[in-house]
C-alpha cells in the first residue's frame, strides 16, 4: 500500500511538471476514443485508445491484462449530441510488453448501436476528428470542456483519469505528449518507434 501511495506522488509531480504541464482534467480533449471489450473469459473492461490511421488504433498493452479481447466495440464522442456512439468493431492485432502499447486494427463498421453496418459518410468524419497528427505531435482540435452532465466521462473519473488506460496526453499548447498505460505516460517517441515496428501487421484470419 506504501509503494502504491509514493508511486502516486512521483507519477503527479511527473505529469505536473513544467516540462510536461498537462491540460487542466477538467478539459476534455478531443482525440480519444473509448473501447468497450468482451473477454473470452466472459469478463469485460473499457480502454481508452487513439487513431493512428483510418484503420489503425493504439492503446495500452493493459487491453489484455483481463484476458484476451474477444470483442471490441470501437466509440467516439459525436460532439453533435453530446453522446458516445458506438461506430466499429476492432480485433487486438499486436500486444507488446516491453513499450507497454498494443495495436488493434478495425475489422466491421456499425451503427450507434453496435450492429453490423456499411461504412458511411459520417464514420469517415468521425474518425477524422479523432485522428492525431502525428507528423508535427499537434493536435489543431479544439478542447472540450466536460460538463457536470457530460455522458463521456463519469464525474468521479475527473479526479482519476491519469491512470485510464490508453488515455491520450497534451500539453498546455495542445501538442501530443504520449498515452496511459499502467500507471505511466508512455511518450511519443516511444509511440513512434513502437508504430515504426509493427504499423504494417495484417490480421490473422
Amino acid at each position: 500500500m506504501f509503494l502504491k501511495i509514493i508511486l502516486c506522488i512521483l507519477l503527479s509531480t511527473f505529469i505536473y511538471s513544467k516540462e510536461y504541464m498537462i491540460i487542466d482534467k477538467n478539459d476534455w480533449i478531443a482525440g480519444a476514443i473509448k473501447l468497450d471489450i468482451n473477454f473470452a473469459n466472459g469478463a469485460f473492461g473499457s480502454k481508452f485508445g487513439i487513431f493512428l490511421d483510418d484503420n489503425t488504433i493504439i492503446t495500452s498493452s493493459a487491453i489484455t491484462n483481463i484476458g484476451f479481447p474477444s470483442d471490441i466495440n470501437v466509440k467516439i464522442k459525436d460532439s453533435k449530441v453530446d453522446l458516445i456512439i458506438c461506430i466499429a468493431k476492432a480485433r487486438l492485432v499486436v500486444s507488446d510488453e516491453n513499450t507497454a502499447l498494443a495495436m488493434l486494427k478495425i475489422t466491421h463498421y456499425t451503427d450507434d448501436y453496435c450492429n453490423y453496418s456499411n461504412k458511411k459518410l459520417y464514420h469517415q468524419e468521425l474518425i477524422n476528428n479523432q485522428k492525431i497528427n502525428f507528423r508535427n505531435n499537434y493536435k489543431s482540435k479544439e478542447i472540450e470542456t466536460i460538463s457536470d452532465n457530460s455522458p463521456f466521462l463519469i464525474q468521479n473519473y475527473k479526479k482519476t483519469i491519469i491512470y485510464e488506460q490508453g488515455f491520450p496526453y497534451f500539453d498546455k499548447n495542445g501538442r501530443f505528449i504520449g498515452i496511459s498505460s499502467n500507471n505511466n505516460i508512455i511518450n511519443i517517441d516511444s509511440i513512434n518507434k513502437f508504430m515504426q515496428r509493427f504499423r504494417y501487421f495484417k490480421l490473422q484470419d
